[in-house]
């Protein structure tokens, strides 16, 4: 076989930072600087560089299905999450300060590229800063107490406003007094008894899929009725 040399980059590591704008190229590095490199004892001997995308101060939404994460602090559960968002169609996440980074390895890898496509917008800011970025949505905050009414999760359609943003807490300790106190609605996803919690990303899948389901079939009733005409 022909030797390769440790480092092989299309045009060099000056000119290919992994940003957009660069054709994209190879690198062959040897094992011992690749496992260097690498954070996984298994690794599947691939490794991607990206650049970090340009974040830009927070400004007023308009995503019809926003998704608010207060406090989540498991990388692993927000790159579910963002892969999740991608595939029910919700472009605008919010984290509250608190929520794991965005970029951290783990959410970059479990999100299975939802970071690097950049189809999801992430904004930052602090709870009460909530409803300045989302000033004309309807906020839903999950809710596990039961001695507080909340909508259930299959009813969720019936109380869509068409602008609306659905908040998620922590792992621990759910969605915070001060943010559940800015809550239009709160919302629970029913489940079997003696189960008392599901896994945050779990409940982000829920939660989008019922609100997309509901999207689509409002959809289909006003393209009915504009038939009927």
């Amino acid at each position: 076989a022909r030797p390769v040399r440790p480092l092989l980059w299309g045009g060099g590591l000056p000119y290919d930072a992994g940003a957009a704008e660069f054709e994209p190229s190879a690198a062959v590095l040897r094992n011992e600087l690749f496992d260097q490199i690498s954070s996984q004892e298994k690794s599947q001997g691939v490794l991607c560089v990206f650049g970090m995308p340009q974040e830009e101060a927070p400004s007023e939404t308009t995503d019809s299905r926003v998704v608010v994460l207060d406090g989540v602090e498991d990388p692993n559960n927000l790159g579910v999450i963002l892969r999740t968002m991608e595939a029910f169609g919700s472009r605008t996440l919010v984290v509250t300060k608190g929520t794991v980074d965005v970029y951290n390895e783990k959410v970059v890898r479990c999100s299975m590229g939802a970071v690097v496509r950049q189809r999801v917008q992430v904004h930052e800011v602090l709870p009460s800063e909530l409803m300045t970025l989302l000033p004309k949505y309807r906020l839903f905050a999950t809710d596990l107490s039961v001695d507080r009414p909340a909508v259930p999760s299959w009813r969720l359609g019936e109380y869509l406003s068409g602008r609306d943003a659905f908040v998620f807490g922590n792992e621990a300790r759910g969605v915070s007094e001060e943010v559940l106190a800015l809550a239009h609605e709160r919302l629970r996803i029913p489940m079997a008894p003696g189960i008392d919690s599901l896994n945050v990303g779990v409940s982000v899948g829920v939660v989008l899929h019922e609100a997309l389901g509901a999207a689509v079939q409002a959809a289909r009733t006003r393209k009915a009725k504009e038939k009927k005409k």
